[in-house]
């Protein structure tokens, strides 16, 4: 084997193992600003635009150029960076495993691994003609898990109809009903039965002329709540001194990862009510929709991602 052969092959596996490279972080927030976020990866020459939710390998690269800002964050212990023109541009490395004293550095890098699990992203289908007039539709809670304590039920359909609400206890029999309701959010009668934590329920929407929907819910047990609300707590500090973004982004990545997709799904909602320019937050939102078999709500979601990246990178 000559010196040329076996340097060509050092070579292509030292190539392939850079490709193979798992992703260490991932780009929670571009803000482009008067400015621009560029993205270089390892072993390429160019700068390029971003997408949202990028997934980051080491020798990757991020710069910010003007008053434009990019947030990354990594998995283990690596915590979040602010890329800005000031910062200079960020070399993407290996993350130092988080150590047990760090809690909330290490759930924020879970999260960040979770979030790069979710790639590659699913082929959205979105209708090319909307109805004006939207059938009823379970938006909350459904599949997904729940926090014991207050719950409410939310729906689409014609704002003119009524409806009515029936609770399913663990047997199937009629745990609570609530009829002539208009639409509107419906929060659970402290009255009615309590929903017990550890139980699966299901509810039904009926609208006369309409078929039934039906989605069901977990109440989570005590102990599965509290390590969750602790989980909540952990990252607004470790989100300290961050856009409120990225911290939306990390704490319905981690509802999302629990199961909790109805409180991700507010979570996002409230965050883009705030401020809708980010599009990783309706990335996120799309993936939320996904998982609650809400295809064109997910289709929705992603579409305005894209018009916002789109919308940056001019």
């Amino acid at each position: 084997m000559t010196s040329t052969t076996l340097a060509l092959m050092v070579l292509a596996m030292t190539a392939g193992s850079a490709l193979a490279a798992d992703p260490v972080a991932v780009l929670t927030e571009i803000r482009h600003g008067r400015g621009e976020v560029l993205v270089k990866y390892a072993g390429q020459a160019d700068w390029q635009r971003p997408q949202p939710l990028l997934a980051l390998h080491p020798g990757d690269q991020v710069r910010s150029d003007g008053d434009a800002r990019a947030v990354v964050v990594f998995t283990g212990g690596g915590g979040t960076r602010t890329v800005t023109a000031a910062s200079g541009p960020l070399a993407i490395a290996a993350p130092t495993a988080a150590t047990g004293s760090d809690r909330g550095r290490a759930l924020v890098g879970s999260v960040a691994a979770f979030l790069l699990g979710r790639r590659p992203e699913t082929t959205y289908r979105s209708l090319s003609v909307r109805s004006l007039q939207a059938p009823p539709v379970i938006l909350a809670p459904r599949r997904t898990r729940v926090l014991p304590g207050p719950l409410t039920f939310e729906w689409g359909g014609p704002a003119q109809a009524r409806y009515t609400v029936r609770v399913l206890g663990p047997s199937g029999g009629v745990h609570w009903e609530g009829t002539d309701l208009p639409r509107a959010p419906l929060a659970y009668p402290a009255s009615a039965p309590a929903l017990q934590p550890g139980a699966r329920y299901a509810w039904e929407l009926i609208t006369p002329g309409r078929p039934a929907q039906r989605a069901e819910f977990e109440v989570l047990a005590g102990d599965a709540a509290a390590r969750i609300r602790a989980g909540l707590a952990q990252l607004a500090p470790a989100g300290a001194g961050q856009s409120p973004n990225t911290l939306a982004v990390l704490r319905a990545g981690f509802l999302f990862s629990e199961g909790l997709h109805g409180d991700a799904r507010r979570e996002l909602l409230a965050a883009i009510a705030r401020d809708g320019r980010e599009p990783g937050l309706h990335v996120v939102l799309a993936q939320v929709y996904d998982a609650m078999g809400l295809a064109e709500l997910a289709a929705e979601a992603h579409e305005r991602a894209t018009a916002l990246a789109r919308e940056g990178a001019r």
